[in-house]
C-alpha cells in the first residue's frame, strides 16, 4: 500500500522560531516517521529569524517548498497584513498548480489560507483539511482591530465559513474552540476533530536551579522568579501582571521576568518606567537550545487568556510550562479550558484578570510554600508526559488524517464525530 500523500500549506515553518513554525515542523517530521508521504509549502523565515533558506529541499524526509513573501514588521498591523497577503497570493498559484495529493492541510496562518483549499482543490473534488490555530475574524475583532458589525468582519467570516463547510475535516486545538466552530458550521459536527498542541520532552524539560547557568547570566541567582515567557502581544492580559508586581515591591526576593517580544512590549516597559518598578525585568526571546533553561528559571510561571478569546485561541505555552514542572498561575476567566486542565492536573491556580492584588497574593503564597509549589510542578510534569508529549499528540494526528481520507461511508460507520481530547475537569460556577 502506498503511503498517504499529504501536503501542508502554512506561512510559518522551521527554521522560524515561532511556536507555530516549531509545531508544524515537529508534526511533518513525525508523520514521515509514521510512514506518511509529507510535503510542505511555507514562506521563507519571516518572524524571529530572517534569513534566506533554499527554495526546495528535503529535511528529515519532509519535502519543503519555500515561497518569498514581504518581510515587514509583524508587530505593526499594516506590516502583518502585507506579509500575510503576499503569502496568500503566492500560495494561490502553488495550490492551483499542485499535483494530486490524498489530502491537503491548510493552516489558518495567514487567516484566509484555507480559502485556497476551496478555490484550488474543492472545486476539483480533492480533499482538504482546515487546521484552526486562531479563529478569525473573532480574534482581531476582540482587540478592536476590526468591528464585528463591519464589512471586513462579515467578509472574512463569510469566506471562512465557506471554506469550513466544504472541507473534509476541521482540526481545532481545544474543546472550547470546537464549540465556537460548531456555531458557524453545525452541519460539520461529525468532521471536527480536537487535537491539542504539544511540547517536545527532548527540548523542553526541567533544569534544576542550581544547575541553570541562565540565572547567573542574567543576575537572577538567589531571586524568586515570576516569569511570563512568550509573545507580549495584543491577545494576552499582561497589564494585570505589571500591576501585581506593584503590590510585591516590598519583597526584595521576588522579581517579575518577561521573556519575549511583541506589540505590547513597549507599552509594558513604559508602565514599569512610569511607576518606577525595580522588580520587573525584560529579556528577549531565548534561543531554542536554551528554552528549557529559560523556562526553568521560573519559581512561578504566568500565562493568561482574555475571557473574550476563550475558544478563539488556545495558548500553546501551556504545554511547555507543564513540561518544565513549575507551578502555573493562569490569568483568565475561571471557566477557561486552560484552568480546567490545570485543575485536572493539580498543576496550577486561576487568577482574575481584574484583580492584581489577588494575583500578587497567589504568587506570594506559592513562593512562600515551596513544598506545595514543588508538588504542583511535579503534577504538571506528570500530566504533560501522559497527555501532551509530542509523540502522543502527533500519533493522534496520524489517526485523524487516516480517518479523513476514508470514504464517506467508512468515516460514518467507523468513527463518526471522532474527537481526540483529554477529559476535562468540571469547573465550578463559583
Amino acid at each position: 500500500m502506498n503511503p498517504l500523500k499529504t501536503k501542508f500549506f502554512t506561512q510559518l515553518y522551521s527554521p522560524d522560531l515561532t511556536t507555530t513554525a516549531i509545531i508544524m515542523n515537529d508534526l511533518a517530521e513525525d508523520l514521515v516517521f509514521y510512514g506518511l508521504d509529507i510535503s510542505v509549502v511555507c514562506a521563507q523565515p519571516t518572524y524571529l529569524l530572517k534569513r534566506k533558506c533554499p527554495v526546495s529541499e528535503v529535511i528529515n524526509g519532509v519535502k519543503l517548498n519555500r515561497v518569498r513573501t514581504f518581510l515587514f514588521d509583524k508587530n505593526k498591523i499594516l506590516g502583518r497584513i502585507f506579509n500575510s497577503a503576499s503569502c496568500f497570493i503566492i500560495m494561490l498559484f502553488k495550490v492551483i498548480f499542485a499535483g494530486k495529493n490524498d489530502l491537503s492541510v491548510f493552516n489558518t496562518n495567514p487567516a484566509l489560507l484555507p480559502f485556497l483549499g476551496l478555490v484550488g482543490l474543492g472545486f476539483k473534488g480533492q480533499k482538504y483539511v482546515v487546521l484552526i490555530h486562531d479563529l478569525w475574524p473573532e480574534l482581531p475583532a476582540h482587540t478592536g482591530l476590526i468591528k464585528e458589525s463591519g464589512l471586513i468582519f462579515k467578509a472574512i467570516d463569510f469566506i471562512n465559513v465557506l471554506s469550513l463547510k466544504n472541507a473534509s475535516g476541521i482540526i481545532v486545538l481545544s474543546g472550547a474552540m470546537k464549540k465556537m466552530v460548531l456555531k458557524k458550521v453545525p452541519e460539520m459536527k461529525d468532521r471536527i476533530f480536537v487535537i491539542h498542541n504539544w511540547a517536545d520532552n527532548t527540548r523542553i524539560y526541567p533544569v534544576a536551579k542550581e544547575k541553570n547557568p541562565l540565572l547567573d547570566d542574567f543576575g537572577l541567582r538567589g531571586k524568586k522568579v515570576v516569569m511570563y515567557s512568550g509573545n507580549l502581544g495584543r491577545y494576552q492580559p499582561l497589564e494585570v501582571m505589571i500591576h501585581a508586581a506593584m503590590h510585591l515591591q516590598d519583597r526584595n526576593d521576588i522579581i517579575f521576568l518577561f521573556v519575549g517580544d511583541g506589540a505590547k512590549k513597549k507599552k509594558l516597559q513604559e508602565m514599569v518606567k512610569k511607576r518606577g518598578l525595580e522588580n520587573v525585568k525584560f529579556l528577549p526571546f531565548q534561543p531554542m537550545e536554551r528554552l528549557a533553561e529559560s523556562l526553568s528559571m521560573a519559581d512561578v510561571s504566568l500565562m493568561g487568556i482574555l475571557p473574550e478569546n476563550e475558544g478563539v485561541i488556545m495558548p500553546s505555552k501551556l504545554y511547555g510550562l507543564l513540561s518544565v514542572g513549575k507551578p502555573i498561575v493562569c490569568v483568565s476567566d475561571h471557566k477557561s479550558e486552560v484552568v480546567s486542565i490545570l485543575k485536572m492536573a493539580g498543576a496550577g491556580i486561576h487568577a482574575s484578570i481584574h484583580d492584581p492584588e489577588n494575583l500578587a497574593s497567589i504568587i506570594k503564597s506559592i513562593i512562600d510554600e515551596p513544598l506545595q509549589a514543588q508538588k504542583m510542578g511535579e503534577n504538571g510534569r506528570n500530566y504533560f508526559l501522559k497527555h501532551f508529549e509530542r509523540k502522543i499528540i502527533t500519533m493522534q494526528w496520524k489517526e485523524v488524517l487516516e480517518s479523513i481520507i476514508r470514504t464517506e461511508e467508512d468515516l460514518k460507520r467507523n468513527s463518526p464525530g471522532l474527537e481526540i481530547q483529554i477529559p476535562m475537569a468540571e469547573v465550578s460556577p463559583n
